[in-house]
């Protein structure tokens, strides 16, 4: 069976083409010395203002040690109630 279309594919939407991007943002110019937008401006910003982590390489590495050589102990009662905290919260009640 063939199908044959009587009607001409549609042209690219002008107004998109025009712009450079979906976004409706205009895409920099070639070699226009572009400075970051500002919404890169402001996530650069708020990463600054961001508290450090606390994250322990050392804590890691000891952690892997103890997993390697079958020395890790889990709290399965601690893992439970932290789970359960967890998915209350993302269920909007009061956790116990």
């Amino acid at each position: 069976m063939k199908i044959t279309s009587s009607t001409p594919a549609p042209k690219p939407n002008s107004s998109v083409a025009q712009r450079g991007s979906v976004s409706g943002r205009a895409a920099p110019a070639s070699g226009s010395g572009a400075t970051p937008s500002a919404d890169a401006a402001r996530l650069n910003q708020l990463e600054g203002q961001l508290a450090p982590s606390d994250f322990s390489a050392a804590k890691v590495s000891e952690i892997t040690a103890a997993i390697a050589a079958g020395r890790y102990q889990v709290n399965a009662g601690a893992v439970a109630d932290k789970l359960l905290a967890s998915t209350a919260e993302l269920a909007g009640k009061p956790g116990r």
